[in-house]
């Protein structure tokens, strides 16, 4: 058995290269799939002499700016519905490549290329959603200050990693686990770890009778059985997220900054209350959380609702 089959659900129809359509049968929950693609555009940007495509749905030129970054594994195109339904509501809408393995430097990096190529294409009227590990490189985007983002909005997202708080959250008892993960980083950086070992993908999926009938669905036959999804990141790129300190203190936020907080999401009441704790440090006067009655797969799942707190948010602060 291939490590990559190992790492995938035993029931899944293996491919073995990506597939273009595949996010068409698998990451539309609501939507017309072809008119979706039909007014998919794609462009390019450069970060770390490095081309990365830049998916996106374009209202005009004129237009406010909203850039969606995913979390960890994930692609652009799971993201597909929601930026097409975020479109309809008059935004140009743009989102970025899988993250791949970098560490949260590059990470950071290529987020900043990335708006600048928008504001530079486009205005420097931009917004951001992100999520996961895309709202760990947002927000330390967002204290450094040096990007044009207007406006953000964080789901699943600690921000703060190297806060004590958050580890004891986080990692939960698994202290000898992080040890040896730094010393095996230190000999072998590039060593391959399976982002299922600390994500558990099935484990978060929503309960809730309704809900968990559509996230078992995009979860197991989709995102575990996709072929372009990031199943290893190397440790360097791991432990990256637990090393790099923040570039300037909470109190140089100065962009709007909202939380949306699934219940019952990654890490259950203690994350929520880490989240909530982290919101009321901000020192931003235009802040704002919001209780979302579902997981960390709520966006995706309940893409309608999703587009119309997120466009709710930005129409007031962009």
């Amino acid at each position: 058995m291939s490590v990559y089959k190992y790492f995938t659900q035993k029931n899944c129809k293996l491919e073995t290269m990506k597939n273009p359509t595949y996010w068409k049968k698998h990451y539309v929950v609501h939507g017309n799939a072809d008119e979706i693609e039909r007014n998919i555009k794609s462009a390019s940007f450069t970060s770390g002499r490095q081309n990365f495509e830049l998916v996106y749905f374009e209202t005009s030129k004129n237009a406010p700016n909203i850039l969606i970054s995913e979390g960890s594994g994930g692609h652009a195109y799971v993201f597909a519905e929601l930026g097409y339904l975020i479109y309809l509501r008059g935004y140009n809408v743009f989102i970025m490549p899988k993250h791949g393995g970098y560490t949260i430097q590059e990470l950071v990096q290529r987020h900043r290329d990335a708006l600048s190529h928008i504001a530079e294409s486009y205005d420097n009227r931009i917004g951001v959603f992100a999520e996961g590990l895309g709202g760990f490189a947002v927000f330390y985007l967002t204290l450094a200050g040096n990007a044009p983002i207007a406006s953000a909005v964080y789901q699943n997202s600690p921000a703060l990693i190297t806060d004590p708080e958050w580890q004891k959250t986080a990692i939960q008892g698994k202290h000898f686990l992080v040890l040896l993960g730094k010393l095996l980083a230190k000999f072998f950086p590039q060593f391959p770890f399976p982002i299922s070992a600390y994500l558990n993908w099935t484990g978060l999926i929503d309960p809730k009778e309704g809900n968990r009938v559509t996230e078992d669905k995009l979860v197991r036959e989709g995102y575990l059985c996709d072929p372009d999804f990031d199943k290893w990141y190397p440790l360097k790129a791991i432990l990256s997220l637990m090393t790099t300190h923040p570039p300037k203190s909470l109190a140089e936020l100065k962009t709007p900054t909202m939380f949306m907080v699934a219940l019952r999401g990654f890490g259950g009441s203690a994350y929520v209350k880490y989240l909530k704790d982290l919101y009321a440090r901000l020192p931003v006067i235009n802040k704002k959380v919001m209780e979302i009655d579902g997981s960390v797969y709520w966006m995706l799942s309940h893409p309608k609702e999703a587009a119309e707190v997120i466009t709710g948010r930005f129409n007031e602060t962009l």
